[in-house]
């Protein structure tokens, strides 16, 4: 008998009663469950086995199928707040999907709990903290200031550069990659195939690939600023995990954030 904290991954109909349910257990990995009677109201798993639920599921491992039963789960934290920001709840199921279709199987994996349970908290957090501006960093600038409550722009992509080097695929933010030297400011371009920065010394007269606003918020996510753009700089670090990935499977939820984004963008733009 295995009692784990887990985070929800994912949920579909088994039967007209029933649920298959996808969660990145902090023991386990990733555990497939089959929830009978979850769908009704009297069902003891309600709740803890909502997607993005941080729940304890108490369960009994049998290696000799795929399907386990949950004996007990209860909800740790259904982090309510970020459901309540659809543009947050967008990011986090793709993050949830990005693990459950791509994290080794089969092995524990403490360090994918870990990013996905800080992000999530984060999401929540920021999500019921009054907005505040945090403001853009400036090439001049050293220091980095601390990041205020209430900013969101920067978790996804931190979680993607974090979830890159956890998987192999470190991405050096801070460093062009023809001449070793550190940037003192945005870099001049970036290629996602590779993962290489450079500088504008290095670039020289070469049209830049990368569009300003995307090299931008990389210095500003490197910086704690807020990055007025974060759709680039997601978009940039998806097509860098993609490359190393090999072949990416379709990640469903990205359709359901790129509609949110452009939501989001035509009510700012009203």
């Amino acid at each position: 008998m295995i009692k784990s904290r887990a985070i929800v991954l994912h949920r579909f109909p088994y039967s007209d009663s029933s649920w298959i349910v996808k969660a990145l257990t902090e023991e386990c990995g990733i555990v497939s469950f089959i929830v009978k009677g979850g769908k009704r109201k009297e069902s003891p798993f309600k709740g803890a086995l909502d997607p993005l639920s941080l729940s304890e599921i108490v369960f009994r491992q049998n290696p000799g199928t795929e399907l386990q039963f949950p004996k007990e789960a209860g909800v740790i934290d259904w982090h309510p707040h970020l459901r309540e920001n659809l543009l947050s709840l967008a990011k986090a199921q793709v993050m949830a999907e990005i693990v459950m279709r791509y994290a080794p199987a089969g092995v524990p994996l403490e360090g994918e709990f870990a990013l996905l349970e800080n992000a999530l908290r984060e999401f929540d957090t920021a999500d019921n903290s009054p907005e505040q501006d945090s403001p853009s960093i400036s090439p001049e600038q050293n220091a980095a200031p601390s990041v205020p409550a209430g900013n969101t722009s920067g978790i996804f992509a931190q979680w993607l550069l974090d979830i890159c080097d956890l998987w192999g695929y470190n991405l050096d933010t801070g460093t062009c990659s023809r001449c070793n030297h550190p940037l003192d400011g945005p870099a001049a371009d970036f290629h996602p195939e590779s993962g290489n920065f450079v500088c504008k010394k290095c670039l020289g007269v070469e049209t830049p690939r990368a569009k300003p606003e995307t090299l931008l918020g990389f210095w500003n996510l490197r910086n704690g600023g807020t990055i007025e753009h974060p759709e680039y700089v997601e978009n940039a670090l998806l097509a860098y995990l993609r490359n190393h990935v090999g072949f990416m499977r379709e990640i469903h939820s990205l359709k359901f954030l790129n509609e949110t984004r452009k939501l989001f963008s035509n009510n700012s733009a009203g």
